[in-house]
This record gives structure tokens, C-alpha cells and sequence, in this order.
């Protein structure tokens, strides 16, 4: 089959419509960092690797997993195949869902609704097979450029200061209740009349996190694809360090009261591992609220964690759907543990305490 759309093409991006005027390329939620103009297609894609961050243009060939994609407007559309969607390469880690990795053009599948693509190389059993998409080509710009986001949307910077009252929220590992967690102690925090910034430090694509801090009514709210970053997985130490002091840049200029972190996976996880050991990080972090699954994993998560050298303030996540999980962690840690089932209050209260004098 001849390619759906020529490289002659030029395809109209728009910021506030998700498909390409005449064509009906469905963008990515991953695009929105984009400026509105015209895009064409690389004509030399085949000689050149793909890198993390390079928009692309892919056809659907099957529907598996994900049979729809977030637009760069932020809606959920679903996909049928052969059609066309502008992607980005990138690599994910998703112990509960699948393993991508950048091979080069052959295999490759939609690694996340928000628009990541790459090749699959370990799944969850439990996860279905992948929507496979087949290349077209590079997008370039009107220079002829090939575009890359992060090229485009990561300027590193530097805090002037040292922003104070941050506080982490780390996991166990995926879907132990970081973001719920997060989300809940942003809107207790911001009743209480304190000014919340929220940010999604590491991840994968995804529209769902920034989402839900933003519905909490954190004031300000930044995510690591705001700058670029189709994921963190894979980015060398030198990124991750000058991605957490831009973040905590950009978050200090809004000058919050207190700032929620969650960084994405759990505490084995490489690039979560590489940031909670970085000295300089453990400074700007006032305190860690675990994110746990159950007794064992909360036990062994909090003592890694206090043997780093951060304090480990109150344990949460999943772990509180189980009243004999939570009792088995407080018979064998002094570490409190805070539901955010119903509203937060509690966590929110343990929190302002740690903290001290704040006055909203």
C-alpha cells in the first residue's frame, strides 16, 4: 500500500484543532508544545535513526491496546486503521503495561494514548497486544529541520534560591497510588488556603497526571512533557538533574507555599533510583510521602528509602484499601499511615505540621 499521505504534503498544524486541515492526521496530545504553522515530511527518513523527542508521522496498521489517542487538544479520539497520527519517538518503562525502546523503524507500536511510539520489548502478561503503526516519515519544518521537542521545549535554567516545602511522592512501583495520592493532598493543601504547585517530575506521555493536579487546583502545574520530554526512561543522569532544576526553576518563579512532586514508577526504577540518590536533591526535599501496594513493599520502600538519607513522613496509596496491610506496616514501622480515600484532611494536617510556620 502507497503511503496515505505524499511527502510532498504539507500538513497545517493548528493549537486548537486536533486534525490536520485536509488530511485528518490526528496530532498527538505529546504535540501541544508545537507553535501552529505548516509541517512537511522528511524526504530523507530512511537514512537517519529516530531519537527521543522526533515527531513523526505513522499509519495504523492493527488495533490492539489502544484503540484511541489523546489530541493535542486534549480530547480522546478514537483510531481506526490506516489512519494517519503524528507521534513522537520515546522510550517507556511500565512495569504493569509494557517496555518500549528506540530500534529504528521496523516493529513499532503506540507505546502511549498520548502519542509516544517505539518498538515493544517486554509486556505484562495481562496487557493486550500493542497498536502497531507503520513509519511515513520525519516531520521537518519550514527550514527543513527535523523536528524534535525536546530540542524545541527544554531550555535548562537553574533556581535562583532554593525553593522551600517541597515534598516528594514516590512509589512502590506503577498503579500504588501516586497520583491519587498527589492529587488529593493538593486540594486538602490548597482548602487550607495555601498556594499549591504541582509537578509531574518523570513519566511517560500522558495527559492523565497534569490533568488531575490541575482539577485539584494546584496553582501552577508542570509536567516533564511540557518541555519536550516524551519520557524520562533512558535519559542520561546529566537530563534528569537539569530537568529537576528547571522544574523547581520554573516552579519557584509562581513563589508557592508548598510544592507536591510525584515522581513517576517506584524506587527500583533507574532514572527514579539515579534522582533520590543525587545529594543536591535530597537538600531541596523537605520530606517523602510513600505511595505503597501493601505491607511488604511499604516496609521495604520507606527503610531504602531513610537508608538514602530522605525522611520518609507518611505512608499512603493502595496500600490503605487494606485495613490487615496497613495493620501489618504499623506493627513493624513507626511511620504513620494516611488514607486519601475520602478527602486528605489527615495527610494534608501531618503535612502542614512537618512543615511549620506557613501563613496562606
Amino acid at each position: 500500500m502507497m503511503n496515505p499521505v505524499s511527502q510532498k504534503a504539507i500538513l497545517m498544524y493548528d493549537r486548537r484543532v486536533s486534525d490536520a486541515s485536509a488530511s485528518n492526521i490526528k496530532w498527538s496530545w505529546a504535540c501541544r508544545i508545537l507553535e501552529g504553522g505548516s509541517y512537511s515530511i522528511d524526504e530523507s527518513s530512511s537514512s537517519a535513526m529516530p531519537r527521543a523527542g522526533d515527531l513523526a508521522l505513522v499509519k495504523v496498521d492493527r488495533i490492539g491496546f489502544h484503540n484511541s489517542i489523546i489530541s493535542s487538544d486534549n480530547r480522546r479520539l478514537r483510531i481506526y486503521r490506516n489512519d494517519v497520527l503524528v507521534g513522537v519517538f520515546g522510550n517507556r518503562y511500565a512495569t504493569d503495561a509494557l517496555e518500549g525502546e528506540l530500534f529504528g523503524f521496523q516493529d513499532l507500536s503506540m507505546l502511549t494514548a498520548g502519542g509516544m511510539i517505539g518498538t515493544v520489548k517486554s509486556r505484562h502478561k495481562d496487557y493486550g497486544k500493542p497498536t502497531s503503526v507503520s513509519f511515513v516519515g520525519f516531520l521537518k519544518n519550514k527550514k527543513g529541520q527535523r523536528i524534535n521537542l525536546k530540542e524545541i521545549g527544554f531550555h535548562p535554567s537553574r533556581p535562583k534560591g532554593t525553593l522551600r516545602n517541597v515534598i516528594a511522592v514516590v512509589g512502590t512501583g506503577m498503579n500504588s497510588g501516586k497520583t491519587t495520592t498527589a492529587r488529593m493532598l493538593v486540594k486538602s493543601l490548597s482548602d487550607n488556603g495555601l498556594r499549591v504547585a504541582a509537578c509531574k517530575l518523570t513519566g511517560s506521555v500522558s495527559n492523565r497526571d497534569q490533568d488531575e493536579l490541575r482539577s485539584a487546583y494546584a496553582r501552577t502545574t508542570i509536567d516533564f512533557s511540557d518541555y519536550g520530554f516524551p519520557s524520562t526512561y533512558l535519559c542520561s543522569k546529566k537530563e534528569l538533574f537539569d530537568l529537576f532544576d528547571t522544574v523547581m526553576a520554573d516552579l519557584e518563579k509562581t513563589n508557592p507555599d508548598i510544592a507536591i512532586m510525584e515522581i513517576a514508577d517506584g524506587v527500583l526504577q533507574r532514572e527514579t533510583a539515579i534522582l533520590l540518590s543525587e545529594q543536591s536533591i535530597k537538600r531541596m526535599i523537605k520530606g517523602v510521602i510513600l505511595a505503597a501496594d501493601s505491607a511488604p513493599s511499604a516496609l521495604y520502600a520507606s527503610e531504602k528509602m531513610e537508608a538514602m538519607g530522605h525522611k520518609v513522613v507518611a505512608v499512603s496509596g493502595a496500600i490503605t484499601s487494606s485495613p490487615l496491610f496497613v495493620r501489618e506496616f504499623e506493627d513493624n514501622s513507626r511511620i504513620p499511615v494516611y488514607s486519601t480515600v475520602d478527602n486528605g484532611d489527615e495527610l494534608a494536617d501531618a503535612i502542614i505540621k512537618i512543615i511549620g510556620n506557613i501563613n496562606p
